[in-house]
């Protein structure tokens, strides 16, 4: 039967009608749409669920005994369906024994109307459906508000936590620096001075302080480019390319036991970042997979054009709902419990002993990320290893051209 021609939705509420006689059918879909409600008919239980998945009825009105698959039949597979338990489920039957309205309520029935219908015990126990329907929707709606609510409230504490340690951190790491490069020019200065003076001690004393100096030098590299993602730094090329010699060089840190595989995708759009940063995160990503894997286990990096991409970012926490290429990190270590997973992204945090790590790894790669627009997944549970996801921004033009040269050449 063709679906029948829908009235103005005074009531917003759509039914899906279920009847293997035609004029019943036709009879029921009239009284329902007259009364303002988006109607959809089936003649049999399978068409009924055919319509299931495009028309997302609220009310199921069905009847009991059809030819094939009967009412209660369909109402068991309707409550298996994903939001199924969701539906409002009414039962149009001529059986009035105890033991059968039972047996139907049993099965997931909502409501029944007796046989023969009139319209008024219809829409009646329609429009009583109709008002639980309506109490649900506005429930799950005040929770969903409420949820995003709360998102919102963590995603401005964290940004307003974050922003405040990047001022603090770039503040020191622009003092810090002054320091260092006093330390540097005068250690270099003092070589130069005495060189060929006494035994060679001095000198060696020297480039101790130098080497330390250079060392300082990187960590406030790294505090900076926590505090300002150091954008300005950023360009484009196809970081497909370059994770092949970025994979050559994590090699000899990586120990015997450890297993490195890669699948890089082919139709990868440009992207917003340089090599550099690419093998700063990676190395950091790579060598706290190594660590939680004891030395041995198995690193996947995975580099993909994901698309529609729904979820809210592990670091800053805002909601995501577009497309990104996603250079990911997987490992089968030990995996990071949901407290410490709060705190990963902080700089100077670690769980690793006291002067074992500077604790600027994951907040470098956190700066650098949201410095180019991207974000940051992270899926882990304990005792089945961590997945880190990098989010780069797509720039339209550039992933058309990506679908246009689906090999990566003109």
């Amino acid at each position: 039967m063709e679906e029948l021609q829908e009235q103005p939705p005074a009531k917003n509420l759509r039914i899906l009608v279920v009847d293997d006689d035609p004029f019943i059918l036709q009879e029921i879909a009239l009284h329902l749409m007259g009364d303002g409600y988006l109607v959809e008919t089936a003649e049999s239980a399978a068409q009924a669920l055919k319509k299931m998945d495009v028309f997302h009825p609220e009310i199921v009105l069905t009847d009991w005994v059809m030819n094939g698959m009967d009412g209660l039949e369909l109402c068991q597979v309707l409550r298996q369906r994903k939001n199924g338990q969701l539906l409002y489920i009414i039962l149009l039957t001529s059986h009035d024994a105890e033991d059968s309205l039972v047996k139907a309520f049993e099965a997931g029935v909502d409501d029944y109307i007796p046989k023969p219908l009139t319209p008024r015990i219809l829409l009646a126990r329609v429009q009583a459906g109709a008002r639980l329907v309506r109490l649900q929707i506005e429930v799950e709606q005040a929770r969903r508000e409420q949820a995003e609510n709360a998102r919102m409230a963590q995603q401005i504490q964290r940004a307003h936590k974050m922003q405040a340690i990047g001022k603090l951190t770039g503040g020191i790491a622009h003092n810090f620096n002054n320091y260092l490069a006093a330390i540097l020019g005068y250690a270099e200065l003092a070589r130069e001075m005495f060189a060929g003076v006494g035994d060679g001690q001095l000198d060696e004393f020297l480039e101790n302080i130098q080497q330390a100096g250079s060392e300082a030098r990187d960590l406030v590299a790294s505090l900076r480019s926590f505090s300002s993602g150091d954008s300005n730094s950023c360009k484009m090329p196809l970081i497909g390319v370059m994770l092949d010699d970025i994979v050559r060089m994590l090699q000899p840190v990586m120990t015997a036991s450890t297993v490195l595989k890669t699948n890089f995708g082919q139709e990868i759009p440009l992207v917003m970042v340089n090599q550099d940063q690419i093998y700063q995160m990676v190395m950091s990503l790579c060598i706290n997979a190594r660590e939680a894997m004891n030395g041995k286990g198995e690193i996947c990096l995975h580099l993909r054009h994901v698309r529609e991409i729904q979820a809210s970012c592990t670091s800053c926490h805002e909601w995501l709902n577009d497309d990104f290429v996603e250079l990911s990190v997987h490992d089968s270590g030990r995996g990071i419990d949901t407290e410490t997973l709060q705190r990963v992204f902080d700089p100077f945090f670690s769980n690793k002993e006291v002067g074992r790590s500077t604790g600027l790894g994951l907040s470098v790669v956190h700066g650098i990320m949201h410095g180019c627009g991207g974000h940051i997944l992270v899926d882990s549970e304990i005792g089945k290893g961590s997945h880190f996801h990098l989010l780069f921004p797509v720039i339209p033009l550039m992933a058309d051209n990506a679908e246009a040269n689906p090999a990566g050449v003109e």
